[in-house]
């Protein structure tokens, strides 16, 4: 192999695929990268078994050849060259990689590529679902938060991904919060079945897609994997068996107290309870006033106490109908809820004390928030 490239293109495709090299395998060739040269691009790829990422990288080719590297070491060597050119050499019968940049020069001893393990490519599998990247990014920042951390329960560390002929939707839950997101497909679908991708490759999918353009998703024949591909970049994960829960029979149908308010404001808010309420469960109280007949303002209270630290009380102005109402939250939920809501404003709705409370963004950005409320005993 011999290719020449850009030290900043290569930087980027080397730190895209990074994020799927496995930190503690037993099976040293996926601590490396795969470099491979393919129809006139540099093809890098990682894999820890769970996800795997391809990147391409415009590299001009002198030789084909393959080969595969540690992938902290040549992560990191390239990453301390200054920007230029960048030539990459590997002798017939070698596994010695030479890297030649701008004032430095190394070699890099490697494994055979015959070793690595292959990624799925974006041929066969199911129909291909057209999604827009940046619409992708935004509902996984909506939605991939409110999954469980906890393996226990394979299914909630999911996000649900429901397709249909002009609507996909994503839900994550664990016992305690629910985030569900809608939006319209740029093309007429046909209804595909559910699947359950882990919220954690969600995550890194989103931190990898490009800024915009085209991103498609293909479910493999089998259903166990799925692939989001784009021009330059690949993720390919398992999927999670099981059956998510009826997402639908968790969010109040109607409320009785509905409250408007500024986003940022109510964030604010929060924050500073938080503060007070971390060394105490996290127990915050939300108390919603209509305000009085004479026309006054309506308000949220937020009411958080640590007894070894002292208590703080916030307030903000909302536009409130219905009955006062005070009901008590985790902090952190309401935290987690806010900082992913993009909107002005938000409206929060509640029935009672006793049953879950809704936050949704005031806009058409179709989202839903349901959080359980708290019990305590004083």
């Amino acid at each position: 192999m011999k290719i020449t490239c850009k030290q900043q293109d290569l930087n980027r495709g080397l730190s895209a695929v990074s994020h799927a090299v496995s930190g503690r395998s037993t099976l040293p060739i996926l601590a490396n990268i795969l470099l491979a040269t393919e129809h006139g691009r540099l093809k890098l790829s990682a894999t820890n078994l769970e996800i795997g990422i391809n990147c391409w990288v415009d590299a001009e080719i002198i030789e084909e050849g393959t080969t595969t590297v540690p992938a902290k070491l040549i992560t990191d060597f390239v990453n301390s060259l200054p920007q230029g050119s960048v030539e990459i050499t590997v002798p017939e019968d070698s596994h010695i990689m030479s890297v030649k940049g701008l004032r430095s020069h190394s070699n890099i001893k490697g494994m055979d590529a015959a070793e690595f393990p292959q990624i799925p490519s974006n041929e066969g599998g199911e129909p291909p679902v057209l999604l827009d990247a940046v619409l992708l990014k935004e509902m996984i920042a909506e939605v991939a938060f409110a999954a469980a951390d906890d393996d226990s329960r394979p299914v909630l560390t999911s996000v649900l991904v429901q397709v249909s002929d002009e609507t996909i939707t994503f839900a994550a839950a664990d016992a305690f919060r629910l985030a569900v997101r809608v939006a319209a497909l740029p093309a007429g679908e046909n209804p595909h079945g559910d699947i359950l991708i882990p919220a954690r490759t969600l995550t890194e999918l989103a931190r990898i897609l490009p800024a915009e353009g085209p991103v498609e998703m293909i479910v493999t024949p089998n259903r166990s994997q799925v692939l989001f591909h784009t021009p330059t970049v690949d993720l390919v994960s398992r999927l999670i068996e099981g059956t998510f829960p009826n997402f639908r029979t968790i969010i109040p149908k109607e409320s009785t107290t509905r409250a408007v308010v500024e986003t940022k404001e109510f964030a604010a808010a929060v924050k500073s309870a938080a503060l007070f309420a971390r060394d105490s469960s996290n127990i915050a109280r939300v108390k919603v006033n209509p305000g009085g007949e004479d026309g006054g303002v309506g308000a949220i209270t937020i009411e958080a106490t640590a007894e070894d630290l002292g208590d703080n009380v916030s307030t903000v102005n909302a536009a409130v109908d219905g009955p006062e109402l005070e009901i008590i939250f985790n902090v952190k939920y309401l935290g987690d809820v806010l900082t992913s809501i993009g909107t002005p404003e938000v409206a929060l709705e509640a029935s009672s004390a006793n049953k879950p409370g809704v936050i949704k963004p005031v806009g058409p950005n179709d989202c839903t928030y349901v959080i359980m409320p708290m019990h305590v005993n004083r």
